[in-house]
């Protein structure tokens, strides 16, 4: 019976994380977005990108922490397998969420973005490549957002999966001393 509820609350917080995880780097995804249509360039904007990168990256980190702890604490019998299975659901959802934006994103929120960028890199390789190569690029360009849900997808479930399995490792905390009692004397 305990086994269900840790099992329930597992798929409730996973799924709830999940989506705040995936929400946060589209967040990130439409700050590059800002930045570009802002037309700002040069050292400031990436200085102030890769800054906001890394807040990203280092908040992730803190929150599947904190998410770890939370469901530990919420469910005290709860296991450092348990903990590492509730950060891969939590990799696996976010990596839909985020996934399922970005294409979102190639398709219908900024479409001329997309193709513009691939205009320009068709213009720029056309410089040196023959005209089938060039053919090949397009027809390989036309499956853009295919490409990038998958990469996406892969990416985020392998960091996700990848960090659950360090951070589990000491979630929940192992006392060596906790069946220890001390002979009489």
């Amino acid at each position: 019976m305990e086994q269900n509820v840790i099992r329930i609350n597992r798929w409730n917080m996973a799924g709830k994380y999940g989506l705040v995880f995936g929400l946060i780097s589209a967040a990130y995804l439409y700050y590059r977005h800002l930045t570009v249509a802002l037309g700002l360039t040069g050292f400031v904007s990436s200085a102030l990108g890769f800054i906001i990168w890394a807040a990203k990256f280092v908040g992730c980190i803190k929150l599947m922490k904190y998410c770890m702890n939370r469901f530990t604490i919420e469910n005290p019998t709860a296991t450092n397998s348990d903990t590492f299975k509730l950060g891969t659901l939590i990799a696996m959802f976010s990596a839909i969420v985020f996934s399922v934006i970005t294409v979102a994103d190639h398709l219908y929120i900024f479409p001329e973005y997309y193709q513009s960028l691939y205009a320009a890199m068709i213009q720029e390789y056309s410089k040196f490549m023959s005209a089938a190569r060039i053919d090949e690029m397009k027809a390989m360009l036309a499956d853009a957002p295919k490409t990038a849900f998958i990469g996406t997808f892969i990416y985020c479930f392998l960091f996700g999966t990848v960090l659950s399995l360090i951070l589990s490792r000491n979630i929940p905390s192992k006392d060596p001393f906790h069946n220890y009692k001390p002979d009489e004397q």
